[in-house]
């Protein structure tokens, strides 16, 4: 076992209540001379942490910055430390500050120290300034991941449209309104907002399975975009950046289009493909409509506008059976699917899962497994992975047998579990 698959156990077994385990573990890993630099930092840190005599933890805290003096993060929570120890004059209350310290640690990945104590609690999350902001989770091995961040409000509940006297046609989109997705599987695609607060969307088939994109506001102005949210099943994909607009491409009143009704896809690139909402003799789901259009310029995502510039849709990638004409994706259900980001976002304790596309509360809670598609997270594929009993609730159903190593309920196959791949004497 190598001394960073050490301190990682060390810090999981900590985090999971067993700190006598997770003690031991670090303190064998301090006494390998091979043990320097940051990774010693870091164990020092954690040591620290659950250590009850204030000089001995103030050593542990000294000697983890003499270890890497010139890492921000471990002088940052040495600080943290120390200040904590100090009578501090009543101030106004603050944002709440993150509550793990990165480390980068050698050989590649990232861990997170813990918050000395007596400077808040342990694990809380970061409280971004908007609410769509990814902050940092503990998660197996001590690395970290972005999760939806509870907040507040993440914008304002969805008003219902009445069909009625229609309002004066607005303007068609402009380039505010929409943004540039670059380097995806498919490469560059179109996305637009949804939500004044730094909300895009665009669809699955431009975003793949990144958790992270490039995201061009306009020429020349690149930002990164963190994935939070995508359905698959949709061809739909959420992505939140830093940055707010002032308006929105207004919305069609009208909830279900008509035959042949015009439309028109404008893609952030410029180009204008128009066509029409073909009739079908299939029956559809409300929110899919059939288009003529056959070529788009870029890998999809694009706006739908009708003939009076209002948003109807977006286009996807999904085309017909018999022939190559692509779908939309009614603006109903993008709304309908952006309600629940923004419910789950107000619960908070979820992580994305890249894979299917959920807002994961096990691997939120440290879990190594996505309890939706039992997909294990990048971050914990290449650490030692233990039984976790705490997060049985996570995986656990009544109608099904456990694996009695990760606690999956997704069946067995040749007698080996669908998630893990151990069998139950193994």
């Amino acid at each position: 076992m190598t001394i960073r698959n050490t301190i990682e156990q060390g810090i999981a077994a900590i985090q999971s209540g067993n700190v006598a385990e997770g003690e031991r573990l670090l303190r064998i890993a301090l006494k390998n001379p091979e043990t320097t630099g940051t990774l010693r930092a870091f164990a020092l840190v954690w040591l620290g942490s659950i250590t009850a005599d204030p000089s001995a933890r103030r050593a542990h805290y000294e000697n983890a910055q003499a270890a890497d003096p010139t890492n921000p993060q471990i002088r940052q929570a040495v600080e943290s430390f120390l200040n904590a120890q100090m009578p501090q004059p009543p101030a106004p209350a603050a944002p709440a500050q993150p509550e793990h310290h990165a480390i980068e640690a050698g050989g590649g990945g990232s861990v997170f120290a813990p918050r000395p104590p007596g400077t808040g609690p342990l694990n809380q999350p970061a409280a971004p300034n908007s609410p769509f902001a990814p902050s940092q989770s503990p998660a197996p091995g001590g690395m970290g991941m972005p999760v939806i961040n509870p907040g507040n409000n993440p914008f304002a509940p969805i008003p219902v449209m009445n069909a009625g006297p229609r309002p004066a046609a607005p303007a068609g989109p402009s380039m505010h309104h929409m943004a540039a997705v670059i380097g995806g599987p498919r490469g560059t695609g179109t996305a637009f907002f949804i939500a004044r607060e730094g909300l895009l969307v665009t669809t699955r088939s431009v975003v793949g399975g990144m958790e992270t994109v490039m995201v061009e506001l306009q020429p020349g102005r690149q930002i990164q975009g963190y994935v939070v949210r995508s359905y698959p099943e949709y061809d739909l994909a959420f992505i939140y950046v830093e940055h707010q607009v002032n308006d929105l491409i207004p919305i069609t009143p009208v909830p279900v289009l008509p035959d042949d009704a015009p439309l028109t896809v404008i893609s952030y690139n410029g180009q204008i493909t128009r066509g029409v909402r073909r009739g079908t003799k299939r029956v559809l789901s409300q929110h899919w409509f059939p288009t003529d259009i056959v070529d788009v310029p870029d890998a999809g995502g694009a706006p739908i506008l009708d003939q009076h510039h209002y948003l109807v849709g977006m286009l996807t990638r999904n085309t017909a059976v018999a022939s190559e004409m692509f779908y939309g994706l009614h603006i109903s259900l993008i709304r309908s699917c952006m309600e629940t980001l923004r419910q789950e976002n107000l619960e908070g304790g979820r992580v994305y899962c890249l894979y299917c596309g959920s807002g994961s509360r096990a691997v939120a809670a440290g879990g190594y497994y996505c309890e939706v598609c039992g997909a294990v997270t990048p971050r914990a594929e290449n650490i030692v992975r233990f039984p976790q009993p705490q997060l049985q609730a996570y995986y656990y159903s009544h109608d099904r047998i456990a694996c009695r190593h990760c606690n999956a309920t997704v069946g067995f196959h040749k007698n080996a579990c669908l998630r893990c791949g151990r069998t139950p004497s193994s």
